[in-house]
């Protein structure tokens, strides 16, 4: 069997590996050289939804795409393929607060880790989507191997882990009040 034939078999290890890779580098880079991690994004994502961000619904979204890729194939596919369009739409996305003084910056770009995610999500959909051409049955869908386990554990133990660490604190709080002013006379 050729690499090209088997790579299909491989796209869940793949895309869970880019997923965890992704988490290690910055996510945004914002105005007066601040940057947010990829791991911060994605542990406070939903405290965006106040401000109308809604992208970091892709990680669920796919979460459960990842879960049901075998047995319900289609439903996986237009699972990841929402949430590669949630991803995708980050592009829209200006400012962004940080976690040092609460304010909200400039967007001016994505890291590493932002593309690493993406590319993660599309991984997912083109094998997902070779698997509802090629698959006559979910039989023929590969299932989880012990690489696949491990990464997945990798992703929890990271997470817990940075709930942990100092510098990735976020109070949403402090973003959600707004700033007090002085007492006026």
């Amino acid at each position: 069997m050729t690499l090209g034939a088997r790579l299909p078999a491989f796209y869940l290890t793949l895309s869970l590996a880019l997923y965890l890779l992704s988490l290690a580098f910055d996510g945004a880079l914002m105005s007066a050289g601040r940057h947010m991690p990829a791991l911060q994004m994605f542990l406070y994502g939903p405290w965006g939804i106040p401000f109308g961000m809604f992208q970091w619904f892709a990680n669920p979204l796919l979460a459960v795409a990842i879960l049901c890729h075998r047995r319900f194939r289609r439903l996986a596919l237009l699972l990841g393929l929402g949430a590669l369009y949630l991803a995708a739409s980050s592009f829209g996305i200006e400012r962004l607060p940080d976690n040092i003084n609460y304010e909200f910056t400039n967007r001016t770009g994505f890291g590493a880790g932002y593309y690493l995610w993406l590319a993660a999500i599309a991984v997912f959909c083109v094998g997902q989507a070779w698997q509802c051409w090629a698959a006559r049955s979910s039989a023929d869908v590969p299932g989880w191997n012990w690489l696949d386990v491990a990464l997945i554990a990798a992703l929890a133990v990271t997470a817990y882990a940075a709930t942990q660490m100092p510098a990735l604190q976020f109070e949403p709080g402090k973003v959600l009040m707004p700033p007090e002013h002085g007492q006026m006379l």
